[in-house]
């Protein structure tokens, strides 16, 4: 609903230099002749002041200047391509209101719907594209305390993302996958989901929020008395970061490669070929060894998969922490933790820790579907905090 106010909303006023662009000019959102703000205005002024700034920018962007270095035309292109949607949701607004001061009378109900709906979709788009979120994944899933059940538990979580990446057109393989005593359940399995060729999708961008040690409370099928015991596994996920040319994440000769025979519980192949594979970067010490297929080309091939996935996480790691540092006051909510979920199949409730949310049906859960409406709570409590950030003028994480 439209109001009459005797304040017009505050000018702003800015000067950018930055990336060769010059706007040097006051803005108002109202002046003395306009003095109706819709509810919706006043309780997004900041919202609308921050992406009234942003679209100075790519306006300046769009004007010519001469004599141009080289990294500020990309730069200039860089702003062009990153605040456009912003840009032209922004313009939709201000047309919106431009017809709104001169109609209202006439078509206000239908315009404040538009007018709403172009702020509604300001905050996501004030939030920088996520450089992280498209990037493949290698999850590992290991089972922890609670002996077989935790192992059964693995098993059931590993065939949830199974289904959840085939539902989204993921490309999936299986790295390593160790079974349990007697072949129940699963000790550890490690895999690797990227998006399909040609194909675009956010698989570590809803993944992320699946690391950590997930607790399972039920009563097992081999139990007697009907209690309930309580198991837990541990999920990591980790972004592949690509090599960059200039600065490749790993040097070949920091690597010491080892070819052994293969260990397991026995068969005609076991020991008889040197096909398993170890990896060792002597610069972290991390070692990594793979012995699944008989082939020791293809066990080669995975272990640098997932050597380079582990090294691109600590990389990862270590520029997270060094941002952390700034904004410790700041860190709550889904960031990384200990025990981030309970799967409580007593009272068909799954409990996210990190943003207190429960949520019943977890036969839907556990079959990927209500996977979904788990990570959509996560994402939104995540990007409102990148938000939250950047309007008190904090810089972003994108973690």
């Amino acid at each position: 609903m439209l109001f009459h106010s005797s304040h017009a909303l505050r000018c702003l006023s800015r000067s950018q230099t930055r990336l060769g662009l010059s706007t040097g000019s006051r803005r108002c959102l109202a002046t003395p002749a306009t003095k109706f703000f819709t509810e919706t205005e006043k309780e997004n002024a900041k919202i609308l002041e921050a992406a009234s700034t942003k679209v100075d920018l790519f306006n300046a962007a769009q004007q010519p200047k001469d004599d141009l270095t080289v990294d500020e035309s990309i730069q200039r292109a860089k702003v062009q391509k990153d605040i456009g949607p912003l840009a032209d949701v922004y313009t939709t607004y201000s047309k919106t209101r431009k017809t709104l001061r001169e109609m209202f009378e006439m078509e206000v109900d239908e315009l404040n719907e538009q007018l709403d709906s172009a702020i509604g979709q300001l905050p996501n788009l004030l939030l920088p594209p996520s450089e992280t979120g498209p990037l493949p994944v290698m999850m590992s899933i290991n089972a922890g305390v609670g002996g077989s059940e935790a192992g059964l538990f693995a098993e059931e979580m590993a065939r949830m993302y199974t289904r959840f990446a085939e539902k989204h057109g993921w490309k999936i393989e299986v790295l390593s996958k160790t079974e349990g005593p007697n072949g129940r359940g699963v000790r550890e399995m490690t895999m690797k989901m990227e998006p399909a060729p040609y194909s675009e999708g956010e698989v570590y961008g809803l993944l992320r929020w699946e690391r950590g040690v997930h607790r399972v409370q039920r009563v097992p099928q081999t139990e007697t008395q009907g209690r309930v015991h309580t198991s837990t596994i541990t999920i990591v996920v980790m972004p592949i970061y690509p090599d960059a040319p200039e600065a490749p994440l790993v040097d070949p000769k920091d690597v010491k490669s080892e070819v052994m025979r293969s260990r397991g519980a026995g068969g005609q192949h076991v020991n008889k070929t040197e096909s398993a594979v170890r990896l060792t970067h002597l610069p972290t010490g991390i070692s990594v060894s793979m012995q699944d297929s008989r082939s020791q080309h293809q066990n080669r091939a995975w272990a640098w998969d997932v050597l380079r996935a582990r090294l691109s996480e600590r990389k990862h790691q270590e520029e997270i922490e060094a941002k952390r540092a700034n904004r410790r006051s700041q860190v709550k909510g889904a960031d990384r933790g200990d025990k981030i979920r309970t799967y409580n199949f007593p009272q068909d409730r799954l409990s996210d820790h990190r943003i207190a949310l429960n949520i019943t049906g977890l036969r839907d859960i556990m079959d990927s579907d209500g996977l979904e409406n788990v990570i959509a709570a996560l994402r939104t409590d995540f990007n409102a905090r990148r938000l939250e950030a950047i309007l008190a003028g904090d810089e972003d994480f994108d973690e």
